[in-house]
């Protein structure tokens, strides 16, 4: 009898280390393999440190700090205040300090990230790891972001925020990180806000797309101020209070067919001011996001043609949506309202839609 419960009682510790291997292990290797930068890294190497921010630290910047330098000082600063309490001074040296906690960001030839590469052998230049690449180095005592060029060294920024997150503010993971890019062109097209949610479309730009490393935004625009045609600002709100009206997201053709899609949420249908618009593309500049306009032609027209009834391709539509492509008056209209965006936004390119 005693030899029975003996036998069970080493089956049943069998049973319940075979039950411990197969279900708890694996949730320690997740928990290990957890992703803590996301785009995932090029390389990246998990260390046994921790660096714990707190008030004791500082954000090192050289004598001779640039424009950039100065940026991503102030970034991280109101990161740490604002999300995690934690207040830290801006401190212009000369050198790197030794036996203190510091952060230091900047370009390549930045003269303290050349001078802890040196030191530390790491090899980082304009080629090394390459445009928008940077080098991540998160120790007991020091944070070192070093990039390639101006954008690099933001995107390294971008990593020690998704780290700190990781940690709740109250710890970083030690890693080494070499980075850069797999695609040039990575971006997220949108509508352009409504005044009233100016303030959340740039906290989305800084804490969405800024911190998952996009570099453009494709934004379609069809209901800026224009000055040379104010008649078409005043026939978007028309059509976008019908729109809200009718409960409906498209209108009805001249023949009774459909036609999707009319955009009339673009701005949640109000009229975006010149001002607000050169403020929203310079808040993505200056998170490394180059805006795209996206301004509708031959198709999705309404914005143009609703007090322009003359140049539809359907004369008598009610609401026309598509300009006559063989009206020169189409396109003087057209251009006239291409010129303005580009006085406003000055864009590297432009989507001209044609869908």
């Amino acid at each position: 009898m005693k030899r029975s419960v003996f036998i069970n009682l080493r089956l049943a510790v069998i049973i319940l280390t075979l039950f411990t291997s197969l279900f708890i292990s694996p949730i320690k290797v997740m928990a290990t393999d957890k992703t803590l930068i996301f785009p995932v890294p090029q390389q990246i190497q998990i260390t046994n440190d921790t660096f714990v921010p707190d008030e004791s630290m500082s954000i090192i910047i050289p004598l001779a700090a640039n424009e950039n330098d100065i940026f991503l000082a102030h970034f991280l600063v109101r990161e740490l205040s604002d999300k995690y309490g934690i207040a830290v001074k801006i401190e212009p040296r000369i050198d790197i300090p030794v036996n203190r906690k510091i952060v230091l960001i900047g370009r390549y030839d930045n003269p303290l990230i050349h001078e802890y590469s040196n030191e530390n052998k790491i090899e980082i230049t304009d080629k090394i790891p390459g445009p928008e690449g940077y080098i991540l180095r998160v120790s007991p005592d020091k944070i070192i972001i070093a990039g390639s060029d101006n954008q690099g060294a933001f995107y390294g920024l971008q990593s020690l925020r998704q780290l700190l997150d990781a940690g709740n503010g109250m710890q970083i993971q030690g890693v080494i990180v070499k980075d850069w890019p797999n695609y040039p062109f990575r971006a997220i097209r949108l509508y352009v806000p409504g005044p009233e949610n100016l303030a959340f479309f740039r906290r989305f730009m800084r804490d969405f797309m800024a911190l998952y490393k996009y570099n453009k935004v494709i934004i379609e625009f069809n209901c800026m101020r224009l000055d040379r045609h104010p008649e078409t600002n005043a026939g978007w709100i028309e059509f976008s209070k019908y729109m809200q009206y009718s409960r409906s997201n498209s209108t009805e053709g001249i023949k009774g067919e459909e036609k999707n899609s009319s955009h009339f949420d673009s701005g949640d249908g109000y009229i975006i001011e010149k001002n607000d618009v050169r403020d929203l593309v310079s808040f993505a500049n200056e998170n490394f996001l180059e805006v795209i306009p996206e301004i509708p032609s031959l198709t999705h027209g309404y914005y143009l043609l609703t007090r322009h009834p003359e140049l539809a391709e359907y004369p008598g539509d009610r609401w026309p949506d598509t300009y006559c492509p063989s009206n020169p008056k189409s396109y003087e209209l057209m251009f006239d309202v291409y010129d303005e965006y580009i006085e406003v936004i000055k864009p590297k390119m432009i989507n001209i839609g044609h869908d």
